[in-house]
């Protein structure tokens, strides 16, 4: 792990002084995992590949901000973390916005009917994690998906460590509820 962070760090310095390659390297290198944790985050691909982008545009443009103590990823999730953050801020607005004026006419969205005997376990697993509280979706993501240790999660989410290992433990127990409800148990 050592060495990934001090290879990380060499190709941002090269990224910094102007070398395309250290961009296209880290971009290559952790694109799908930082691009999976906003499509969980958000459940749209066209947002989720925008706030890919944002999320490294904003990489180039706080360089001086990044702690070497740090690994790239972990600091690339926070901006992440952040840019979901704005853009839900945002959506919030345009849609309360929306409701004012559209005088509540609401519109219902139809999910096909899926009968359980046809889903595998990982989409049961997917949809428990779409009904965590969205601080405990958060973690389990960054955690599960990023790899992100529990210190740097407490720094992005700007929380003691201890809050964020229990909000890791309520999503566990929470996702272990879901499924148990749908007649899945033992899921550790």
């Amino acid at each position: 792990m050592h060495q990934q962070t001090n290879d990380d760090q060499h190709l941002f310095d090269l990224w910094l002084s102007g070398n395309s390659q250290g961009f296209s390297q880290l971009y290559d290198k952790y694109k799908n995992r930082v691009f999976g944790f906003l499509l969980r985050m958000t459940g749209d691909r066209e947002i989720a590949e925008d706030l890919l982008q944002e999320t490294f545009f904003a990489a180039l443009r706080n360089a001086e901000q990044f702690d070497r103590s740090r690994s790239f990823l972990s600091w690339l999730f926070g901006i992440a973390h952040k840019r979901t953050i704005d853009f839900f801020r945002h959506a919030k607005v345009e849609t309360e916005h929306k409701q004012d004026t559209d005088g509540s006419v609401g519109s219902k969205l139809d999910a096909p009917d899926q009968q359980l005997s046809n889903q595998s376990l990982r989409d049961l697993i997917n949809e428990a994690v779409e009904k965590l509280d969205p601080l405990q979706r958060e973690v389990f993501l960054l955690r599960e998906m990023g790899g992100v240790p529990f210190k740097e999660i407490a720094k992005i989410m700007d929380c003691p460590i201890n809050t964020a290992l229990g909000r890791m433990r309520l999503a566990l127990k929470n996702i272990r509820k879901e499924l148990k409800k749908r007649g899945i148990d033992g899921v550790q």
